[in-house]
């Protein structure tokens, strides 16, 4: 299976996998499957650590390549046509991030691992 981490799976899996849900938890530990890690994902981190709301045991650009490698996600840059996907979405969520995130997921055609139930309205698999 491939799937795309919403940014608050894959820190989940990263800091507390309890917090995951089992079918989420089973799809991250589950090594045939290729899950996706995007780049905005590293964005919302950066800002949400230089905000202070977000407590990491190391700087981002260590700790993020780091989770990366050790899970073996696939890193997923962000591209011109995720950024530009978001306005065919339909109306409802205000979370940028979250926009991209369903972008880069539909357009590539795989699920988003998120409980984010807001993501149920759009058009992408969501799981949880």
């Amino acid at each position: 299976m491939r799937a795309l981490l919403d940014t608050h799976a894959a820190l989940f899996a990263w800091i507390a996998p309890e917090r995951l849900s089992a079918k989420a938890r089973k799809i991250i530990q589950d090594p045939a499957n290729q899950l996706f890690f995007s780049q905005v994902s590293t964005l919302e981190i950066t800002l949400k650590y230089k905000l202070g709301k977000l407590d990491l045991p190391e700087p981002p650009e260590a700790y993020v390549r780091s989770r990366i490698e050790r899970f073996t996600f696939t890193y997923l840059p962000l591209e011109d046509e995720d950024i530009y996907g978001i306005v065919s979405l339909p109306e409802g969520h205000k979370d940028p991030f979250d926009w991209l995130l369903l972008s880069n997921a539909r357009r590539r055609k795989v699920p988003i691992v998120s409980k984010d139930i807001a993501f149920q309205a759009y058009p992408v698999d969501v799981i949880w």
